[in-house]
């Protein structure tokens, strides 16, 4: 059965891995022949790891192509590269030249960026007062970010007068909307009534909480500090410890019911039916025998109830295994245990590459994981991550 649904799962993806090669093919060839729209698109595809590994590198060069043919989305792609060292030289001067250029074309998110460097002062002496003019023009083509951001320099007097009300104007959009960070600072306005803002704990706890749903740390921490003190909601010390535990967590982990930290979620291949624990045995069988759906399976059980480091090893084990005959789901749960050290030495490089290869394949949260994960690297880990994954794709390809 299982052998069976391999086969099938085989047969389902080969059409859609060959129209994924045909496509990229049409917009490499449209991207060669100076179509800058096409360029853009290509260094998207570079960039997110879409069918071909993440390269960083290719992307900078496709972006700078549609960059030079006046195309503002590709400047400021371009320049999130050079701010961060991506593929390119670390160069703040060059990435405030690019955002500035693409600015000049009147579109909100672009306008927000040159706002954020300028305030920053990345590539560029702080100004923030030039800033909140920036942020201004964006928020009103209707940039919720840009509003928010204006609304803290209001907040806190920098670049403008202090005016807490105008704060609390620009935030309540946002908030309303959604916005975790509009909801989070509202609710400390109201906590501290200042600002002839009149104090509201009850109100301050439910924007909170808002923002907290959106696991916003500090929105989970404030939260926190409203149960330990009964501001707003009754006093209960224990869920505030919980809070405070969520909190803490690390880029990407999970939590159990207590707030505790669990580690990095694994990730299950959806086209396959709920690991069956009652099936060990037969499972078992066909990893023997090599089926890498199984040894995944296998692997995914051995790791998800995992009580010891016998059973991360087991795991690795099993996904190394399915990995090397090409298994994305093995992929990206190698790299979660490799990136935490789960049956393996710690290696953020070697993750990250697992992770970016389960990515390349199409697997579904590989790609979000893979890039949560990058806020725990510098820009030289993920490059070498890149370069490896780059590598290993092509050694594939050839075998």
């Amino acid at each position: 059965m299982i052998r069976a649904l391999l086969v099938l799962l085989l047969l389902t993806a080969a059409p859609l891995a060959a129209q994924a090669q045909q496509d990229l093919a049409a917009l490499q060839a449209a991207a060669e022949a100076g179509d800058p729209q096409a360029q853009y698109r290509l260094a998207e595809v570079y960039r997110r790891g879409e069918g071909v590994p993440q390269n960083f590198v290719r992307a900078a060069e496709w972006y700078a192509a549609a960059a030079d043919q006046g195309l503002p989305a590709a400047m400021n792609a371009l320049a999130g590269l050079y701010a961060g060292g991506l593929g390119v030289p670390n160069d703040p001067a060059r990435a405030f030249d690019l955002v500035t250029t693409a600015a000049q074309s009147g579109e909100a998110e672009y306008l927000h960026n040159l706002a954020a460097v300028t305030e920053a002062g990345i590539g560029t002496p702080a100004d923030p007062a030039r800033a909140a003019d920036l942020y201004a023009q964006a928020a009103a083509l209707g940039w919720a970010d840009s509003a928010v951001a204006l609304a803290l320099l209001y907040q806190d007097g920098r670049g403008v007068p202090q005016d807490i009300p105008r704060a609390v104007e620009l935030y309540t959009a946002p908030a309303n909307a959604g916005h975790p960070r509009a909801q989070n600072n509202l609710g400390l306005i109201l906590s501290r009534g200042e600002g002839g803002v009149e104090q509201d704990y009850a109100a301050a706890a439910e924007w909170f909480r808002r923002a907290a749903e959106t696991g916003l740390p500090e929105a989970i921490r404030n939260l926190g500090v409203m149960y330990e003190n009964g501001f707003g909601v009754p006093l209960d010390e224990i869920e505030a410890q919980r809070l405070y535990r969520l909190a803490a967590l690390a880029p990407g982990q999970s939590a159990d019911a207590e707030g505790d930290a669990t580690g990095l979620a694994l990730l299950y291949d959806d086209r396959l039916l709920p690991p069956d624990a009652g099936r060990l045995e037969d499972y078992a069988a066909a990893a023997s025998a090599g089926d890498p759906t199984a040894e995944f399976l296998l692997g995914y059980i051995r790791a998800s109830a995992a009580t010891s480091g016998a059973d991360y090893l087991e795991a690795v084990r099993l996904f190394e295994s399915a990995a090397a005959k090409g298994s994305a789901a093995a992929m990206a749960n190698l790299g979660i245990l490799m990136f935490e050290g789960r049956g393996a030495l710690q290696d953020y490089v070697a993750g990250y590459m697992w992770l970016s290869l389960a990515a390349t394949s199409g697997f579904p949260g590989a790609a979000a994981t893979r890039d949560e994960l990058a806020r725990r690297m510098t820009p030289d880990q993920i490059n070498a991550a890149n370069a490896a994954a780059e590598q290993a794709w092509a050694d594939r390809q050839r075998d």
